[in-house]
């Protein structure tokens, strides 16, 4: 048997995703697992969660927005792709996806809430180890030097 507490916050969010889809046409009600799984949440907490999501060229992120209206208003640098809602006409319970091209580090912020910001990271961003440190010297058994 679900707990009190279990069957309110499913009841929320059966309420939420009826709310949700009554959010328009266009674009499309707020969803959990998108198509592609690079969702990042607008949250009413005024933060984007994550707040860091890597992906690889070519790839698209959807910005999932909830009963709060935000923005995502990206750096102008080359490749970023076209920020999504204005200050005047932020958007509530719809998704937007964009699509990344280009590799590099897209940084953003939410017009509305000028403190939520977040990264998009497009293509690897390993960094090359180290090489590994030379063997120790020779030596016997009690590790003393062997000449």
């Amino acid at each position: 048997m679900i707990g009190n507490r279990w069957q309110r916050i499913l009841t929320m969010l059966a309420v939420g995703g009826a709310i949700g889809a009554c959010g328009g046409s266009t674009p499309t009600a707020p969803s959990s697992s998108g198509g592609n799984g690079n969702n990042v949440q607008a949250l009413a907490s005024l933060a984007f969660s994550p707040s860091v999501i890597t992906i690889q060229p070519n790839q698209s992120v959807t910005f999932v927005f909830g009963s709060v209206g935000h923005t995502v208003t990206f750096d102008a640098v080359n490749g970023a792709p076209d920020n999504i809602a204005t200050v005047n006409s932020p958007d509530a319970n719809v998704s937007v996806s964009r699509t990344f091209t280009t590799a590099g580090t897209y940084t953003y912020h939410c017009s509305v809430h000028t403190f939520m910001t977040g990264t998009v990271v497009v293509g690897s961003n390993s960094v090359t180890p180290p090489p590994a440190p030379p063997p120790p010297p020779p030596g016997d058994p009690y590790g003393r030097r062997v000449p």
